[in-house]
């Protein structure tokens, strides 16, 4: 199915399964973020373009979730595309290791304090179960899954966010975390 709005795209994107890679995190055919960014539930406050994605919550300090930003670069045109997500061993993976994906509005654009840019969550897709020096795994009965076209040539954002009362996924950006397989 091919779509030709931007949001639609990124619906499908992010909608994937985040299911057992075909290339590993650093290969030639992947996709890394552009940016990942931490953002505080309760304020709104956006830690921008961070060196480590964290996933957050305890009930007893603020949720952390993760922006991430990718640039889909034109040689991926006519390409097929899939969200995967990897952590090595030196991740942090505690509490449930799960997060929803959800698409955003629009990327982070910088650092705030406190509101109104807030996150932009937009569309909810699917859950993964993270897994420390390992793939993450689709939970069933969460989102769909697919492989899709590449967007080449566009910039497309979501948000990673905790699921249930405990859990902490953290991981260095550099190595590990959200990434596009391209095929």
């Amino acid at each position: 199915m091919k779509f030709t709005t931007t949001l639609a795209t990124l619906t499908t994107l992010l909608a994937t399964t985040l299911a057992a890679p075909i290339e590993p995190y650093n290969s030639a055919q992947s996709i890394h973020p552009t940016t990942l960014s931490q953002y505080s539930v309760w304020t709104g406050a956006i830690n921008y373009a961070t060196a480590w994605g964290r996933i957050f919550k305890s009930g007893h300090e603020s949720d952390v979730t993760t922006l991430v930003t990718f640039d889909f670069p034109a040689w991926t045109a006519g390409h097929k595309c899939e969200l995967a997500f990897s952590l090595d061993s030196s991740a942090t993976v505690t509490g449930s290791g799960q997060f929803d994906v959800f698409t955003s509005l629009a990327p982070a654009a910088g650092p705030t304090t406190t509101w109104p840019s807030g996150n932009l969550r937009d569309q909810y897709l699917g859950r993964a179960q993270a897994v420390n020096g390992g793939y993450a795994t689709a939970v069933d009965g969460y989102g769909s899954d697919g492989v899709f076209d590449c967007p080449a040539g566009r910039r497309m954002a979501g948000e990673l966010v905790g699921v249930n009362d405990v859990v902490e996924i953290k991981w260095n950006g550099a190595v590990a975390g959200p990434y596009i397989i391209v095929r």
